[in-house]
């Protein structure tokens, strides 16, 4: 598959009661502290709290949980463990939406910002802050592929950690930024937009494309 940047999109996944909040106020990173009491954390408490403590190695006075954390990879582990509840706290595929950012429109000046070959978390991660050899430095058939068994077909030991490669912007995205959200079903299309009406913001609502993002 050729490989153009212009193409690349990031995506955060988040539950639909916090989509109010992020689409008023914005993306904000785990330790700006801006969460509020209504704020479902669908996040495993321990691989946060392990973030808290990971130096971002291309801005050694950051950590990971300074940095609004996107994947470059849909239908990834994380969702997995959300709708199986597996460590982490058990939540609908059908409550959960897409935020989608354009890569080219966060790697510019106004923001401070690298990009992982695999969990940010893992001790065997590297950072990087430049899209010159990205195409190598992520294994984009870890992020494509839906075969992240740890006995996939490929033999790749390291898929999990490798398909969950991500992109990190530090303290802040505004909603500006936010090009599409993508949802599950015809039902949360409409409630999404309902809200993005009466926000009066630009912002497409598609249901799952091509099939690809939801289990």
């Amino acid at each position: 598959m050729p490989f153009n940047i212009e193409d690349i999109w990031v995506y955060r996944i988040i539950p639909i009661q916090n989509l109010t909040s992020v689409l008023n106020e914005g993306l904000f990173c785990k330790n700006a502290g801006k969460t509020t009491r209504d704020f479902l954390s669908i996040g495993s408490p321990d691989v946060i709290a392990r973030r808290d403590t990971v130096i971002v190695k291309c801005y050694n006075n950051t950590v990971v949980n300074d940095y609004v954390p996107f994947y470059f990879s849909v239908r990834t582990p994380m969702l997995y463990n959300i709708i199986t509840g597996h460590s982490v706290t058990k939540v609908p595929q059908e409550d959960i939406v897409y935020l989608c950012c354009r890569l080219v429109e966060l790697t510019t000046r106004n923001f401070k910002w690298c990009y992982t070959d695999g969990n940010a978390a893992a001790a065997i991660s590297k950072f990087f802050n430049n899209l010159e050899g990205i195409e190598a430095n992520i294994d984009w058939h870890s992020i494509r592929t839906t075969d992240f068994r740890d006995d996939n077909a490929d033999g790749d030991e390291d898929r999990i950690r490798k398909k969950q490669a991500e992109f990190l912007v530090n303290e802040y995205v505004p909603v500006e930024y936010i090009r599409k959200i993508v949802v599950h079903n015809t039902l949360m299309q409409f409630e999404v937009k309902e809200i993005i009406d009466r926000m009066k913001l630009d912002i497409d609502v598609l249901i799952n494309p091509k099939g690809k993002f939801y289990f």
